[in-house]
C-alpha cells in the first residue's frame, strides 16, 4: 500500500466515498435527528458540523507537492472513518428511537468523545435489541392469529380494539409494545364515531346479560351499528371487572413496596368521570398503565424467584447437611459402644500386661548396665582425648620452636646478606669513586699534555721552519720523541681506566640485581612468616577447643562418677538397712492403681536381690581367699580355735567404732549364722538395729576416726610367717572395705555385746 499512498485515482475514490457517506448521514439526520459527537479527527469539533466542502478543496491532489499530496491522501482516509463512525452512531441513534417509541427525538447535547470499538459495540447491542423487539412482536401477532377465530369484520374491530393482556404480554412487553399493540388497530374500525367500549370477548359465546325471563322467551343484549353509542350491560361488566382487577394489581404492588403507574390513573379517572363507562382512549391509558404494573410485577416476581431459588438450594444443602449429621450421630453411638468394649478388653488385658512389664523391668537393668558400659567408654574416649590433645599440644609446641627457628635462621641469613651486600656496595661505590677520580685526573692530565703537546707541535713547527732556515737542532727532537712516549702511555693509562671504569659499571649492575633478588626472597619469606602464624593461631584455637571439650568431659564423667557412688550406695544402704534408711523420695504412698503399684514392688525386689547377689559374690571370693591364707599355715588353728572367742570378743568390745565399716570382726559367716539361728526371731531385729543405729549416730565422748587413717582391727595374736600374717590382714581389710559383709557383722556385733 506504501506505493499507492499519494495516486491520484486513489484520492478520488476516497473523495466519492466521502461524498456518498455525507449523502447517507444527511439521509439519516433527517429521520433520526442529528446526532452531536465529538470528530474523530478534528476532536475540538463536532462532527456533524464539519466543513466538508471546504476541507475537500483543501486536501487535493497537487502535482509538484509530493509530500502534501501524501498528506492529503492520509486525511481523506481519516475523514472516510470519521464518516464511517458518524454513520454508525446516527444509526444507534435512529435504533435507540425505534426502541423507546420516540419518533421526533429530543434536542440532544454533545455527547463523549467515543472510540471505535466502543462505537461499533453500542451499535451492535442496539441491533440486537432492535431484532428481540421484532421477534417479540412476531411472536405476539402469531398467537393473535391463533387465539382468535373466524368472525366478521365488526367483531374483528371490536376484538382488536379490547385486546386480552396475557400474562406474557406483561412480562416480556412494555409501555411501548402495548402502545404498538393497540394504537395501529384503531383505524380499522368503522368510519362511525369510537365505541365507549367493546365486549371484552367476541366469540359467538361472550358474556350476555339477561333483561328478563318469562315463559319461554327472553330477549338479549345485542349491540348494533344504530346503538354503538350508548354503552351496554356488557361493557360495564367488563369495566367493573377491571376495575376490580385493578385494584388487586394495586394492592398487589403496594404489599411489595412497588410503585404503581395504574393507581395513580385510577385516581385521575375517578376524580375526573366518577362511576361513568371509560372512553376506547382512557381504556387503552388503562391497559398501558395496567401493562406497566404488570412489568413491574413480573420483573419483581423473576427477581423473587433469583432470591428464592438459592435460598431453597440452601434449605436443600442444610437438609442434606442435617441427615449426614444424624448419620454421623448414629455411626458415633456404634464407635462409642465398640470404644466401650475396647476398654473392657484394655481391662482384662492388664494382667497380661503386668507380665510384660517384667520382662521391661529386666530390659530396663540391661539398659543399666549398658549404661554403665558406656560410662566406662565414655572414660575411656575422655582418656584417649586427653592423650591425643597432649600430643596435639606437644606437635603445637614442636612446631612453634621450629617455625621460631626457622624465623631466627632466616632472620639471620636475611641480615647477614643484607650486611654482606651492603659491605660489598660500599666497596664497589668507593673503588667507582676512586676510579672516577683517577679517570677526572687522568683526563684533566691529558688535557694538559694535549695542550702541552698542541704547544710544542707549534713550537716544532716553528722550529722546523727556523730550521729550514738554519738547520735541524738534536735537542728539539729528543724532547720530541720524549713527548711522543709520553703521549702513547698517556693513552694506554687512559685506556685501562675506561675499561676499569665499565668493570665497575656492570659489577653495580649485578650487585643492584642481586639486592632486588634478596628483597623479593625476603617478601616471599614474610609471606611463609605470616602463613605460619595463621596456621598457629589455628592450632591455638584448636587446642583451646580442644581444651575446653575435654574440660566438659571431665565434669561430666566427674558427675557421672559421683551419681554412681551415690547410686551404688543408696543401694547399699536400701539392702542393708531397708527399715531405716529409705530416703524420703523413695517413700511413696499407693497410686490407687494395684497392677503399678506391684511393679513398683517387684522393681525395688529385683534391685536388692540384684544388690544382695553382688554382696554374695564378693563375700564368697574373700572366704576362698581367707580359706586359702589359713590352709598355709598354723594361722588356720589360731583364727577357728574355741579358746581365742573369749580374747576376741573382749578385745572387740575395745574397738567398736560409730561406723558400719569399722566393726572388725573375725568370726565366720558359719558362727554368725549359727547364732543367729539360735537365737528367737524377735531379738534379731532389735540387735540389727540397735546395730545400725549406733552405726549411724557417732556415741558421744568418742572421737570420730579420720577417713584417711586406719581403725585398730581385733587384736589377734597370730603366730606364724609374717608372711601368712600378711595376707591375712590384707584379706580381712579388703573385707572390710568393700563393706560387704553387713550381716554377718551385725551378727557378729550381736554376738560380742
Amino acid at each position: 500500500m506504501a506505493h499507492l499512498l499519494g495516486n491520484q485515482s486513489c484520492m478520488e475514490s476516497l473523495r466519492k466515498d466521502i461524498t456518498d457517506l455525507q449523502g447517507a448521514i444527511v439521509d439519516v439526520f433527517s429521520r433520526a435527528g442529528a446526532v452531536r459527537f465529538p470528530s474523530w479527527k478534528f476532536p475540538d469539533k463536532v462532527s456533524c458540523d464539519l466543513d466538508l466542502v471546504s476541507l475537500l478543496e483543501h486536501y487535493d491532489h497537487e502535482e509538484g507537492n509530493p509530500e502534501f499530496t501524501q498528506l492529503s491522501h492520509v486525511v481523506l482516509l481519516e475523514l472516510v472513518i470519521d464518516r464511517l463512525l458518524l454513520l454508525l452512531q446516527s444509526f444507534t441513534s435512529y435504533t435507540d428511537n425505534i426502541a423507546s417509541n420516540e419518533l421526533i427525538p429530543a434536542a440532544r447535547e454533545v455527547g463523549p468523545c467515543m472510540s471505535i470499538g466502543l462505537t461499533v459495540r453500542r451499535y451492535w447491542t442496539s441491533m440486537l435489541r432492535l431484532g428481540e423487539l421484532y421477534r417479540q412482536s412476531l411472536t405476539q401477532k402469531k398467537t393473535k392469529q391463533e387465539d382468535s377465530p373466524v368472525l366478521s369484520d365488526q367483531s374483528e374491530a371490536a376484538n382488536n380494539h379490547h385486546p386480552v393482556i396475557h400474562e406474557s404480554e406483561a412480562w416480556e412487553g412494555g409501555e411501548s409494545e402495548t402502545d404498538r399493540a393497540l394504537t395501529p388497530d384503531l383505524p380499522a374500525l368503522t368510519p362511525a364515531p369510537p365505541l365507549p367500549c367493546q365486549p371484552q370477548d367476541a366469540s359467538p359465546a361472550g358474556p350476555l346479560v339477561p333483561a328478563a325471563s318469562t315463559g319461554t322467551t327472553r330477549s338479549v343484549h345485542a349491540q348494533t351499528i344504530d346503538t354503538a353509542s350508548i354503552p351496554c350491560d356488557a361493557c360495564g361488566s367488563v369495566q367493573r371487572s377491571l376495575w376490580e382487577v385493578s385494584r388487586a394489581i394495586v394492592s398487589l404492588c403496594i404489599s411489595q413496596n412497588l410503585p404503581s403507574s395504574l393507581d395513580k390513573f385510577q385516581h385521575l379517572v375517578h376524580e375526573t368521570m366518577g362511576q361513568q363507562p371509560m372512553s376506547v382512549v382512557d381504556l387503552s391509558y388503562w391497559a398501558a398503565e395496567q401493562s406497566k404494573d404488570l412489568s413491574r410485577i413480573g420483573k419483581h416476581l423473576s427477581a423473587l424467584r433469583q432470591v428464592v431459588s438459592p435460598i431453597r438450594m440452601q434449605l436443600e444443602e442444610a437438609e442434606l447437611l442435617k441427615q449426614q449429621l444424624e448419620d454421623q450421630g448414629h455411626e458415633l453411638q456404634k464407635e462409642w459402644a465398640e470404644q466401650q468394649q475396647q476398654w473392657l478388653d484394655t481391662e482384662r488385658h492388664w494382667a497380661d500386661q503386668a507380665q510384660r512389664q517384667g520382662h521391661a523391668l529386666a530390659q530396663l537393668e540391661e539398659e543399666n548396665q549398658a549404661l554403665l558400659s558406656e560410662t566406662s567408654l565414655l572414660k575411656q574416649t575422655v582418656e584417649t582425648l586427653s592423650e591425643e590433645l597432649k600430643q596435639k599440644q606437644s606437635t603445637i609446641q614442636d612446631l612453634a620452636e621450629k617455625q621460631q627457628m626457622q624465623e631466627d635462621m632466616s632472620n639471620m641469613v636475611k641480615k647477614s646478606e643484607v650486611k654482606q651486600l651492603e659491605a660489598r656496595v660500599q666497596l664497589l661505590t668507593g673503588r667507582l669513586e676512586n676510579a672516577s677520580q683517577q679517570f677526572s685526573w687522568a683526563s684533566t692530565e691529558l688535557d694538559k699534555e694535549k695542550a702541552k703537546v698542541d704547544s710544542m707541535i707549534r713550537h716544532q713547527e716553528r722550529a722546523c721552519q727556523l730550521a729550514s732556515a738554519l738547520g735541524p737542532p738534536q735537542s728539539l727532537q729528543a724532547k720530541q720523541r720524549a713527548l711522543l712516549q709520553q703521549l702513547d702511555s698517556l693513552d694506554q693509562e687512559r685506556e685501562e681506566l675506561r675499561t676499569s671504569l665499565e668493570e665497575a659499571e656492570v659489577q653495580q649492575a649485578n650487585l643492584e640485581s642481586q639486592l632486588q633478588a634478596a628483597g623479593g626472597d625476603k617478601e616471599h619469606m614474610e609471606v611463609q612468616l605470616k602463613a605460619q602464624q595463621e596456621l598457629l593461631q589455628s592450632l591455638q584455637q584448636e587446642k583451646q577447643s580442644l581444651e575446653w571439650a575435654m574440660e566438659e568431659l571431665q565434669v561430666t564423667v566427674y558427675r557421672l562418677d559421683k551419681s554412681i557412688l551415690e547410686l551404688k550406695e543408696r543401694e547399699r544402704l536400701l539392702v542393708a538397712f531397708p527399715d531405716l534408711h529409705v530416703p524420703s523420695e523413695a517413700q511413696f504412698e499407693s497410686s490407687g492403681n494395684v497392677a503399678e503399684d506391684m511393679e513398683r514392688q517387684m522393681q525395688a525386689n529385683d534391685i536388692r536381690i540384684h544388690v544382695l547377689e553382688e554382696d554374695n559374690a564378693r563375700l564368697q571370693a574373700t572366704l576362698a581367699k581367707l580359706k586359702e591364707v589359713a590352709q598355709q599355715g598354723s594361722l588356720k588353728a589360731q583364727i577357728w580355735s574355741s579358746p581365742s572367742k573369749g580374747t576376741q570378743t573382749g578385745t572387740l568390745s575395745h574397738f567398736r567404732r560409730p561406723s558400719p565399716g569399722g566393726l572388725c570382726s573375725s568370726s565366720s559367716p558359719q558362727t554368725a549364722s549359727a547364732n543367729r539361728r539360735d537365737r528367737p526371731p524377735s531379738s534379731q531385729p532389735s540387735s540389727d538395729s540397735s546395730l545400725s543405729g549406733r552405726a549411724s549416730r557417732p556415741q558421744p565422748g568418742r572421737p570420730k576416726a579420720p577417713s584417711g587413717q586406719r581403725s585398730p582391727c581385733s587384736p589377734l595374736t597370730i603366730s606364724g610367717s609374717s608372711k601368712a600374717s600378711g595376707s591375712t590382714n590384707i584379706a580381712y581389710m579388703e573385707l572390710r572395705g568393700k563393706g560387704s559383709g553387713k550381716h554377718n557383722l551385725a551378727g557378729s556385733a550381736h554376738q560380742l555385746r
